[in-house]
């Protein structure tokens, strides 16, 4: 079967101008809505379509510019025999460094691969033609359906009801036929078991009705017309049923019955079938109808076959961990191809593939920050301001000493990125220090988010804060006060209500213990924290780090 290698699309609904050269095995295309994702999966359909006709509307056209024609071009290599054969003329060559190049007699052809270019234009007439072309100055010559067909490429979608029928074109009859080494027979196979059927019921229907038939040949005969051959059967138009009346069944349930999800694993499975020893499959939203374990283990079963060429989008963080950042390819509004994720993403990916479909990225330091820009995110929307989500934000977790290669790996995908981090270690201060076009928000020189906390809020949060970490740990108000007292050479005596009295000493000392024995490196734990701040977030006096902090991040979320 053939591999595509290098697809061109112009003017086609929301592209305007796009070029990708692709890789053997999986390409799995994602990004945020009406990027394009869908469009892409949908010109490779339209291009190697096996159907004579494809309804196209103005709205196709990008931005309804009629005037300028749709075209989409696929150069594949791997080409069946067939189409070689009838193509020869408008053989390409593709090198080893994945040029494509015409002059098959040129040097660099010697090794080159043999491939052909498919291209569909649709002009303002609506009406579709295919042909292969080359650019050797040769006139291009239309390709037919049927020759289509031999590249077997099919679409995996929500209209995939019509695989479970013989109807001609579909993925069902290919497999009938080629099982049969009868791609180029048109004969209607049901139409022959029928037949044969037939002859059966006919030789029982003719012993029931033996005595009738007797004695209408007697009467016929007294009135003069002779029926020697007087035969009880089943009319021959009675018997013309066509292959497309023959659907799949489990049991005596119409496959197109089941649900959505079993009916696109069922048509996959047809496709890969149909493909087999390799080809081309296309699925757009693999995990529909799916639920994460079954979409998981789909994805996971399609990575092993390495001789197909399988293109799908996909909106959904349970495929992407499953899949390596090799695999992935990040599809812009506007851009003219695909943005590769590189491998050094890999561990992010696995801890944040949410990120991936985001417009801006806030990559935060830790699991403390997470959850405190998710408290955040419920403060902005409790006082009337967009929510994240609407704003196209994404949290990442910058896993510690990771956030500065995320940050910037982020960036070179094309995202915004804001990095909210700490500000006690020098080294990661210096690397920093030195991110361009990344909005940096930290705390003061020095200072870990729990230490700014403890040195900002007012002292009734202090206490909440001390209490909900001794609450959710069990501990003892007077293991606390050893906890905190523990190296000090000053140890006052303890009282029950040792912490509710304020001072500069204990906000620091527990800034340092929350800090060092990670109070709360926890998403929840960060997101409770969080609340204790909002809760007193428009009464911070103004000159507080937290309150410039968080002021800075929703600016930058709604810039």
């Amino acid at each position: 079967m053939a591999t595509l290698h290098n697809l061109k699309i112009k003017n086609f609904r929301g592209i305007l101008n796009f070029e990708q050269t692709f890789k053997q095995g999986l390409t799995c295309i994602i990004g945020r809505g009406d990027s394009g994702k869908s469009t892409i999966i949908d010109a490779i359909a339209c291009v190697l379509s096996s159907s004579w006709s494809i309804n196209f509307y103005d709205s196709d056209f990008c931005n309804c510019q009629i005037e300028n024609p749709i075209e989409i071009e696929a150069t594949l290599k791997n080409i069946p025999d067939k189409l070689l054969t009838k193509f020869g003329m408008y053989v390409r060559g593709i090198k080893d460094d994945g040029t494509i190049i015409d002059d098959m007699e040129s040097d660099a052809a010697h090794d080159a691969e043999l491939a052909i270019s498919i291209r569909l234009t649709v002009t303002k007439e609506l009406e579709p033609t295919w042909e292969v072309v080359s650019y050797r100055g040769q006139e291009p010559v239309n390709i037919s359906a049927s020759y289509r067909a031999k590249l077997k490429a099919f679409t995996i979608s929500d209209y995939s009801d019509r695989h479970f029928s013989l109807n001609k074109g579909n993925p069902l009859y290919t497999l009938l036929k080629g099982l049969e080494n009868e791609i180029d027979n048109e004969e209607n196979t049901i139409l022959e078991m029928l037949r044969e059927a037939k002859g059966n019921i006919d030789s029982v229907i003719s012993s029931k009705f033996e005595s009738v038939i007797k004695k209408v040949k007697e009467e016929s005969s007294n009135l003069g017309v002779p029926t020697n051959d007087l035969l009880a059967t089943i009319d021959h138009r009675d018997i013309s049923i066509k292959e497309n009346k023959v659907c799949l069944h489990e049991e005596n349930i119409p496959l197109r019955l089941k649900g959505k999800g079993s009916k696109r694993i069922i048509s996959l499975a047809i496709q890969i079938a149909v493909a087999n020893p390799n080809g081309i499959i296309l699925i757009d939203e693999i995990e529909q109808g799916l639920e994460p374990d079954r979409v998981q283990h789909l994805v996971s079963i399609l990575k092993a076959y390495t001789n197909f060429q399988i293109f799908f989008t996909t909106h959904s963080s349970n495929v992407i961990v499953e899949l390596a950042a090799s695999d992935l390819f990040i599809m812009r509004e506007d851009e003219t191809k695909f943005l590769p994720v590189p491998e050094e993403l890999q561990g992010c990916i696995r801890k944040n593939p949410e990120a991936l479909f985001a417009k801006k990225i806030i990559v935060c330091e830790g699991a403390t920050e997470v959850g405190m820009c998710r408290a955040l995110n419920a403060y902005m929307q409790s006082v009337g301001k967009k929510s994240l989500t609407y704003c196209g934000v994404r949290l990442a977790d910058g896993a510690g000493s990771n956030m500065i290669q995320y940050a910037e790996d982020f960036k070179a995908l094309g995202f915004d990125v804001c990095l909210f981090c700490d500000s006690d270690v020098s080294e990661i201060n210096d690397k920093k220090n030195q991110l361009n076009d990344i909005k940096v928000i930290d705390c003061q020189d020095g200072y870990a988010i729990e230490q700014q906390l403890f040195a900002d809020l007012s002292w009734d949060s202090v206490v909440k804060m001390v209490d909900y970490r001794r609450e959710f740990d069990g501990i003892e108000n007077q293991a606390i006060f050893d906890s905190i007292y523990s190296v000090s050479t000053t140890k006052p005596a303890y009282t029950e209500n040792w912490y509710t009295n304020e001072s500069d000493d204990v906000r620091t000392q527990f800034g340092n213990k929350a800090k060092d024995k990670d109070w709360y490196k926890r998403i929840d734990h960060g997101e409770k924290i969080g609340e204790i701040v909002f809760d007193e977030f428009n009464v911070l006096g103004d000159d507080k780090k937290i309150k410039l902090i968080f002021q800075k991040l929703i600016e930058w979320v709604e810039k």
